[in-house]
């Protein structure tokens, strides 16, 4: 699939990965935006950057779980939607292809539930549905609300590949997200 090796850390997304990366993003940004948006506008005005795994510090690196939101705050930001904060999301290549091939899942359908998932959370998290820093039992029922609205929004889509995606993330298989702490 065109992946170059990070040493210890396992392939990260190739060029015809970031490319559906972006097809990926655009998708659930649009799906996100229009089911759960917050009321300041369209998803290119979020405080959100979505990265993969060699842009990302030490920090914020795991292979562990497919990816982690994490909240920074911004010096000097003009708030958007009333706040200053920055979501970032971060993608963890190793861990999605090394899940990828386990489970015989095609990239597409995979990375589209990943990110919509992190993306319903932000939604989450900029309207105060929900508060970010939470005690590990908030965090556990956040997922389950979130793994359900992922569920119930793109199982409207037409992407060849999903159901076996979602059937993965319903029985509960796979941790997607990560406890920054």
């Amino acid at each position: 699939m065109g992946n170059s090796e990070t040493p210890s850390e396992g392939p990260c997304f190739g060029s015809d990965e970031l490319r559906e990366l972006d097809l990926a993003v655009n998708l659930a940004a649009e799906l996100v935006s229009e089911n759960f948006g917050p009321d300041f506008g369209d998803f290119r005005q979020w405080p959100v950057d979505i990265r993969h795994y060699p842009q990302l510090s030490s920090e914020e690196k795991r292979t562990d779980v497919l990816a982690q939101l994490f909240r920074y705050a911004r010096q000097n930001a003009l708030p958007r939607g009333g706040r200053s904060d920055l979501w970032r999301v971060c993608l963890y290549d190793p861990a999605i292809l090394a899940t990828m091939e386990r489970e015989r899942f095609s990239f597409k359908p995979l990375l589209c539930y990943v990110v919509t998932h992190e993306l319903i959370h932000v939604s989450r998290f900029l309207r105060f549905m929900e508060l970010f820093s939470q005690d590990p039992l908030a965090r556990s029922k956040e997922e389950i609300i979130v793994h359900g609205l992922t569920a119930e929004l793109l199982a409207r889509q037409p992407i060849e590949g999903l159901c076996s995606v979602l059937d993965y993330f319903k029985a509960g298989r796979h941790a997607l997200d990560g406890d920054p702490s």
